[in-house]
């Protein structure tokens, strides 16, 4: 893998060739990252100290980009080495707060003016969506907290963005189908019952009606848990989720699958993966929730996290 960073006076330089390196590409929460460490040089420090964004290829395509977040030279042993660390082109709207505004009828494109092209994100695919009435971004709401609270209320809509830095707001349609190999070097699986909700109430402390979402699934399996939230009024904030919504977002992270194989870069966010693994007694088909790439002096591996 190659990696190229941007100045802040827009020139790209090609870093030396990396010792070490890691590429954390997620289906949108949380964000992308990435690191890695090559040779410093007597020049290093002056070209780092400007650097704002990072890219990086691998025989040829783009697997990531993303800004620059902070910088290391160390002197050891090893000799003098430098690590540069960041995280994908969502942090930019996740580092932006905002001012209060409140919409009567916020539409697709008033999000995306307003919170999303100031932060310079203008690679953007996106599918229509319905209006949101009654539309509030409360005030220091970050500029990624308004596009996903729109996104998730008008069409339950996840944003997420590629490799190359260009922000996807689609339903989340099954990527590449993969059959991952028998050359597993680990295997686990995490079954969470901690933080998973049997149930969750909302109730509006203005007039006291109340809205609940039930998981039956969990119930059956002697899931107890109960969750309570308050909203008032009618008014539809961005950090704003109705039960069902909250109640999703307790079964993210329920049943996850970890697995790691030789090489990189085997599979994106939302493939699906098609895996035997006879010893733990799993069979079947997954989405990939999380895919990070790395590569040391023992070689390149790739983790993925299937759900």
């Amino acid at each position: 893998m190659i990696g190229m960073v941007t100045s802040c006076t827009g020139e790209q330089t090609l870093l030396p060739a990396l010792l070490q390196w890691n590429i954390k590409r997620t289906d949108g929460e949380p964000c992308d990252s990435f690191s890695v460490q090559f040779l410093c040089g007597k020049t290093t420090k002056e070209l780092l100290e400007q650097a704002t964004e990072f890219r990086a290829m691998e025989k040829g395509r783009v697997v990531f980009t993303g800004i620059v977040d902070d910088f290391e030279l160390r002197l050891g042993k090893e000799g003098a080495i430098a690590e540069l660390t960041g995280r994908g082109m969502a942090a930019r709207l996740m580092d932006m707060q905002t001012p209060a505004a409140e919409y009567v009828s916020a539409q697709l494109e008033d999000i995306l003016n307003a919170y999303v092209r100031p932060c310079g994100i203008t690679k953007i695919q996106a599918d229509e969506m319905p209006p949101v009435r009654n539309f509030v971004v409360q005030t220091g709401a970050t500029c990624y907290q308004a596009l996903a609270g729109f996104c998730r209320h008008s069409a339950e809509i996840f944003p997420r963005f590629l490799a190359d830095g260009t922000l996807v707001l689609r339903k989340e349609a099954a990527g590449s189908s993969i059959r991952l190999g028998s050359e597993i070097l680990t295997a686990q699986y995490v079954r969470n019952r901690y933080g998973v909700a049997a149930r969750q109430v909302l109730i509006n402390t203005r007039n006291g009606s109340y809205q609940a979402a039930d998981y039956a699934g969990f119930q059956a399996l002697g899931g107890t848990r109960v969750q309570y939230a308050g909203r008032t009024g009618d008014k539809i904030r961005a950090t704003f989720r109705t039960a069902k919504q909250r109640l999703d977002d307790t079964k993210r992270d329920e049943k996850l699958l970890y697995v790691t194989y030789p090489g990189s870069f085997l599979a994106e966010p939302l493939d699906q993966a098609v895996v035997s693994i006879g010893a733990l007694g799993i069979r079947g088909t997954f989405t990939v929730q999380e895919a990070q790439s790395g590569c040391d002096e023992t070689g390149a591996t790739c983790t993925l996290i299937l759900r």
